[in-house]
This record gives structure tokens, C-alpha cells and sequence, in this order.
């Protein structure tokens, strides 16, 4: 497994946006989603908003 990128992985309080989501995962983007709680949150947002949709099969590494 990578090891996790030494940021802040917290959930972000306050305004839930679209901008903040995308920035999320883009800051994150080394980050295993397993591992990775705001990613977590912000590819389920951005799925919950219509912006993002999942691969139908998984896919392994990056």
C-alpha cells in the first residue's frame, strides 16, 4: 500500500461546494481512497452532485 502524503485528511466543515470537492481531490489525488477520509467525502459528493461518475470496474494504482 502507498503510504499517505503528510496534509491535512480531514472532512472539511462549513459550505459543502463543487469547487471545494474537485479541490479536494485534486489535492489529494496520491492519496488511496481507502485511506483518505476527504477524499472519501469528495467523490461521494461529487457523485451525489452528478459531477463525477464511477468507473464501472475498480482500477487498481493511481
Amino acid at each position: 500500500m502507498f503510504p499517505v502524503p503528510p496534509v491535512d485528511h480531514s472532512v472539511p466543515s462549513g459550505d459543502l461546494s463543487v469547487r471545494r470537492a474537485h479541490t479536494a481531490m485534486q489535492e489529494h489525488i496520491r492519496c488511496p481512497l481507502e485511506a483518505c477520509p476527504i477524499k472519501q467525502w469528495a467523490k461521494a459528493f461529487l457523485v451525489a452532485c452528478g459531477r463525477l461518475q464511477p468507473a464501472e470496474r475498480p482500477k487498481f494504482g493511481f
